[in-house]
C-alpha cells in the first residue's frame, strides 16, 4: 500500500512485518547540489557566480520569481558557497566538508530558514533581530532565507527595516517570493533583487530525461514533454507529475499513464478536437465533453486551443521558418504544417479572439458544460463559414495597393504579394513626410502613377463588360486614384470577393471608420454609380465588416438618368444636409422681391448658387468640398442699402 504524507515522502507500508520504509520524493532527492544544476536560470547562476568570485556579496538579497523556478535552491547554494571551506573555481561548493553537509541536511545552526507565511508577525521579527547580533556558531557567516516573504505583516516589515538596511558584518539576508509588488519598496531598495523566470520546455523535458536515467526507469518522451508542458514552467510540479505517472505506469512513464494523471486536455487530444471541426459533424462536441469528463481542466483546455490556434497561424502567416522558434516537437511541427492548409488566416485569427476572451470567464468559474458548446459551436461556424452557400466565393488578399505620390512621390512602386504557403504579408505602414509636401496638378499626378496602375499586367488586361472582375476592380481603383482619391484612401487595405455580379469589399478589423465614413449615403452613391459605369448596370456593391453587411447604391449612370453622379461635382448627389425652411423661404422671398422691384434676380441655393455668387477663395472652397465630401448648403449675402458690400466679406457659407 502507498501514501503521500504532507512532506512528500512516499511511505510504504509492510502488513507482514509492520515496518514502514520512506523515500525521498523525487524533487527533493534531485534538488541542485551546484551551481551547473541549476536549470533554466543562467543569468541568476552567472549574477552569483560573479559576486562570489569577486567577494562582493550584498547583505541583502531578494529573488522573486513563480513557484518551483529554484529560487530557495539558489538561496541554499550561495549559503553553502559563503560558508565552504573547500570553495571550487571560488564559487562552487564543494558539496563534501562539514559546512557543506549540515547545511545539506538542515542542520546548520548558521544557516535558518524561515517560512513567512506562518512567522509573519511582528514579534517573530522581533525575536529575529535579538539573535541576529550574535556571532555564528561554527561557520563564517549566518544566513537568514526568508520564504514568502510577502506574507509578513506591515508591522513586520517595519521591524526589520532597520536590521536589513545596516545588519552585523557576519549576517546575510535572503528573501524569497512569488509576489515581490507585495513587498514594500522600502524592502526591495535594501536588497539586490534577482528576478527569476519560468523554465523553458526544453530545460525541463532535459531535466527530467536526466532524472528517469538515473532512476533507471523507462519513459515516453512524448510523456515527459506532456508533463513538462503541465508544469507551466516549474520545474518542482514536474518532477511531482513524474512521480505520480511512474506510480501510475507501474514503474515507468508511458503516455497512457500521462494521460490518466492529466485527466485530458493533453496536447494530442486538443489536436485531434482541431482536426475533427473539419469533419462539421457530433464529434468535436463529444471529445470536449470526454474531456471534461475525464477530468481536463478547463482553464488548460482553453489556454492549450489558444496557443494551438497561434501556433496555425503564425505558420498560416510566416510558413516554416517561425517553427524553429516555438520550441516543438517533430510531431507538432507536421500537425501545424499540415492543419494550417485547412484553415484561413481570418479563421484562425477569430478563434484566438475567441479564445482570449473565454480565459477570464473560465477563471471566474465558467462550468465546463457551458464551455464545451461555446468552443464546439464557435468551432464548427469558423470551419463552416468557407462551406456555406458562398463557398465558390473568390477570396483576395489584401493586395499592397499604391501609395499616392502626394504623401511620398519618391517611393518606389510595389507590386501585388502573390498569396504564398507561408501566407500573406501585410501592407507597409503608412508614413507621413517629414516636411510639407506641395500638392501635384492633375496631370502630373496621373503622370507619376505607379507603374501596378498606370500599366497594367496582361493578366489584369481583360474587358469589363461581362460583369465585376478582379481586373475591373483594379480599373475601378486607378479611376479613384486619379479623381476621387478620398475614396481611394477609404479602400486602402481592403479585399474583394466575386461571385456573379456581386461584388463584396471587406474591410479588416481595424477599419471600422473606414467602412462606416463609405457607408454614409454620398459615398456609397459615388461608389456605386461609378462602379455601374464601369463594371455594368447589373453590378451590386456589397460592404462587409465584422459580420455588418451593408448594400451599396447608385443610377449607375444610364442613359435615362441625366443626373448621374460626376467626379467634378461634389454635391452632385441629395443634399445630407439641407438650410432649415425659414432661411429657405426668407431666400426665396428676398428673390422674388427682387425680380418684381427690377433689382437683382433671383439666386438658386445650393452648388447653383455659390457658382452664380462668385464665392472668394472660390479654388480653395472647391479643393476643400473635394478632400471632405462636402456640399454647399446656403450661400447668403448681408444687404445693406448706400453701397455694395466689398468682394469677400458678405459671403458666408
Amino acid at each position: 500500500m502507498l501514501l503521500t504524507d504532507m512532506q512528500s515522502r512516499s511511505i510504504r507500508l509492510d502488513p507482514l512485518k509492520g515496518e514502514y520504509s520512506v523515500s525521498v520524493s523525487l524533487y527533493r532527492r534531485y534538488r541542485p547540489r551546484s551551481f551547473d544544476e541549476v536549470a533554466g536560470q543562467e543569468t541568476v547562476v552567472e549574477v552569483l557566480k560573479k559576486a562570489l568570485q569577486r567577494d562582493q556579496v550584498a547583505h541583502a538579497w531578494l529573488f522573486s520569481g513563480p513557484r518551483g523556478c529554484g529560487k530557495t535552491s539558489a538561496a541554499r547554494l550561495l549559503a553553502k558557497a559563503l560558508n565552504c571551506t573547500q570553495l571550487k573555481d571560488g564559487y562552487e561548493p564543494c558539496g563534501e566538508c562539514l559546512q557543506c553537509v549540515s547545511i545539506g541536511a538542515g542542520d546548520s545552526l548558521d544557516v535558518v530558514e524561515i517560512d513567512g507565511a506562518s512567522n509573519n508577525g511582528v514579534e517573530e521579527i522581533r525575536e529575529l533581530k535579538t539573535h541576529v547580533s550574535l556571532s555564528p556558531f561554527s561557520a563564517k557567516w549566518k544566513v537568514y532565507i526568508i520564504d514568502e516573504v510577502h506574507m509578513l505583516s506591515i508591522s513586520a516589515f517595519n521591524a526589520l527595516l532597520k536590521t536589513l538596511e545596516e545588519p552585523p558584518p557576519f549576517v546575510v539576508f535572503i528573501l524569497a517570493t512569488t509576489e515581490p509588488h507585495k513587498v514594500p519598496v522600502t524592502i526591495r531598495s535594501r536588497c539586490q533583487h534577482i528576478p527569476f523566470h519560468r523554465i523553458e520546455l526544453r530545460a525541463i523535458c532535459s531535466r527530467l530525461e536526466a532524472v528517469a536515467e538515473k532512476e533507471g526507469v523507462p519513459a515516453d518522451p512524448r510523456a515527459l514533454r506532456e508533463i513538462a508542458r503541465h508544469a507551466d514552467g516549474a520545474l518542482r510540479d514536474a518532477l511531482s507529475l513524474m512521480e505520480q505517472a511512474l506510480s501510475l505506469g507501474n514503474g515507468e512513464v508511458s503516455m497512457e499513464a500521462a494521460d490518466r494523471l492529466l485527466g485530458g486536455g493533453t496536447l494530442s487530444d486538443l489536436e485531434r478536437w482541431i482536426a475533427s471541426l473539419k469533419e462539421n459533424n457530433v464529434q468535436p462536441f463529444l471529445f470536449l465533453e470526454e474531456m471534461f469528463q475525464k477530468g481536463a481542466s478547463p482553464q488548460r483546455v482553453v489556454e492549450g486551443v489558444f496557443l494551438l490556434f497561434r501556433n496555425l497561424w503564425a505558420v498560416k502567416r510566416w510558413g516554416r521558418p517561425v517553427l524553429e522558434a516555438l520550441s516543438l516537437a517533430g510531431s507538432e511541427m507536421e500537425f501545424l504544417c499540415e492543419e494550417a492548409a485547412s484553415w484561413k488566416e481570418s479563421q484562425l485569427s477569430e478563434m484566438m479572439l475567441f479564445c482570449s476572451k473565454l480565459i477570464p470567464q473560465v477563471r471566474a468559474g465558467l462550468r465546463s458544460d457551458v464551455l464545451s458548446g461555446l468552443l464546439a459551436a464557435k468551432g464548427l461556424e469558423c470551419r463552416s463559414f468557407a462551406e456555406g452557400p458562398r463557398a465558390n466565393v473568390k477570396e483576395e488578399a489584401p493586395a499592397l495597393r499604391p501609395e499616392p505620390p502626394v504623401v511620398s512621390p519618391a517611393r518606389p512602386a510595389q507590386r501585388v504579394e502573390d498569396v504564398t504557403e507561408a501566407g500573406i504579408r501585410s501592407a507597409p505602414p503608412f508614413e507621413l513626410p517629414s516636411k510639407p509636401v506641395a500638392l501635384p496638378s492633375k496631370t502630373e499626378a496621373s503622370s507619376r502613377l505607379p507603374a501596378m496602375i498606370a500599366e497594367p499586367s496582361p493578366e489584369e488586361s481583360v474587358p469589363f463588360e461581362g460583369g465585376p472582375s478582379e481586373a475591373g476592380w483594379r480599373e475601378l481603383e486607378k479611376r479613384l486614384f486619379e479623381k476621387n482619391l478620398p475614396l481611394y484612401c477609404l479602400l486602402v487595405g481592403s479585399s474583394i470577393a466575386v461571385e456573379d455580379n456581386v461584388l463584396e469589399i471587406r474591410f479588416p478589423e481595424e477599419a471600422g471608420y473606414c467602412f462606416t465614413v463609405l457607408s454614409s449615403e454620398r459615398n456609397c452613391h459615388i461608389l456605386a454609380s461609378e462602379a455601374k459605369k464601369l463594371l455594368g448596370p447589373q453590378t451590386e456593391l456589397i460592404l462587409l465588416w465584422r459580420g455588418d453587411r451593408r448594400p451599396c447604391s447608385g443610377n449607375g449612370g444610364t442613359k435615362d438618368d441625366e443626373d448621374s453622379p460626376s467626379w467634378n461635382e461634389p454635391a452632385s448627389p441629395p443634399y445630407l444636409f439641407k438650410p432649415p425652411e425659414d432661411l429657405q423661404e426668407k431666400e426665396n422671398e428676398r428673390s422674388l422681391s427682387g425680380t418684381a422691384e427690377g433689382g437683382e434676380p433671383p439666386r438658386s441655393s445650393g452648388a447653383a448658387a455659390a457658382k452664380e455668387a462668385g464665392l472668394p477663395f472660390e479654388g480653395l472652397v472647391n479643393e476643400v468640398l473635394k478632400w471632405s465630401e462636402g456640399e454647399v448648403i446656403l450661400v447668403k449675402r448681408e444687404e445693406h442699402e448706400e453701397e455694395p458690400p466689398p468682394a469677400g466679406e458678405t459671403e458666408q457659407i
